[in-house]
């Protein structure tokens, strides 16, 4: 039976300009021109019969058809890519494409994944690293690893581990300030975090000290970069625990004050609600949750503030 419908082509270009409302933004999503773009909407609305988008001198937006249009063809390629995902899935050899943040890959991930190759040879897994929150829903991800509350609407979401925050410099460091008190917080280099409103004031408080002023601060705008400076001796930073683990087992920084508080975060494995029985999904994870990196930390090694 043959069915009326548009070049498909064309849903993939409305798509991204009703979702978008920029023909520009479009074009460069789509790696086209903003008049192919153009032209292929108004393809698109000669053949349905009337128009999806509000034409204005300095851009456009969608109308009420274009609105409720999108829902039905964002719906429709979602259909498409699970299918297309399932039937790879299915016929060809599996893969993971994981989304996560620098230090999760390189000191819990990376230096444990030939266990996990040895045991599933069958899976390929690819590794993509970056500050970004991936959004399943447009980019091209299996899993994604993130740290927040768990609240996130759409997606299975799976309780890796509970984090806790430690203050952490090198051993160089400590020698040359004769660091051994947390009272000496305030006389010494602290790196703070713009992203992090008064993170260290909140860390000082949980050991009752109030009023703590950064009299030398050294402020960056991501956490690696922060670790970076405190493994140079630049500075005491947080450290979030087990996943810095590794860097305290090699001795390129070390905990001080041995003393840590719990982080109202936690790290959390986020996919797609089709894919939720998926078995590479479940046997990564079930790998990672054995880690010992992240059963250790009730580490002796590190005692934790009540």
């Amino acid at each position: 039976m043959s069915r009326k419908l548009p070049a498909l082509h064309l849903f993939s270009i409305f798509e991204s300009a009703a979702r978008l409302e920029s023909f520009k933004l479009a074009s460069e999503e789509l790696f086209i021109t903003p008049s192919a773009v153009s032209h292929q909407i108004k393809s698109l609305e000669e053949f349905i019969g009337f128009e999806l988008f509000i034409r204005k001198s300095r851009g456009v937006k969608v109308n009420a058809a274009g609105k409720m249009y999108l829902d039905y063809v964002q719906q429709s390629l979602a259909l498409l890519e699970q299918g297309t995902k399932s039937i790879k899935n299915k016929y060809l050899s599996p893969s993971l494409k994981i989304s996560t943040f620098p230090t999760m890959a390189a000191n819990v991930i990376i230096p444990q994944l030939n266990s996990f190759q040895q045991a599933h040879a069958d899976i390929d897994i690819r590794i993509e690293t970056g500050m970004n929150v991936a959004d399943l829903r447009y980019e091209d991800f299996d899993l994604a690893i993130r740290i927040g509350r768990g609240d996130w609407e759409g997606v299975e979401v799976r309780k890796l581990m509970d984090i806790k925050i430690a203050a952490v410099c090198t051993t160089e460091f400590v020698n040359k300030y004769n660091l051994t008190d947390l009272s000496q917080l305030g006389d010494v280099p602290l790196i703070d975090l713009s992203n992090m409103d008064s993170i260290w004031q909140t860390w000082a408080k949980a050991f009752d000290i109030n009023d703590l002023a950064l009299k030398h601060q050294l402020t960056f705008s991501n956490y690696d970069t922060a670790l970076q400076a405190a493994e140079q001796g630049l500075g005491l930073a947080l450290a979030m625990l087990p996943i810095e683990n590794l860097l305290l087992e090699r001795k390129l920084l070390i905990n001080p004050f041995d003393l840590t508080v719990n982080y109202p975060l936690s790290l959390y494995a986020v996919y797609r609600k089709e894919d939720k029985n998926r078995h590479e999904i479940h046997c990564f994870l079930d790998w990672l949750e054995k880690f010992p990196g992240l059963a250790s930390c009730t580490s002796s090694a590190i005692a934790s503030s009540s």
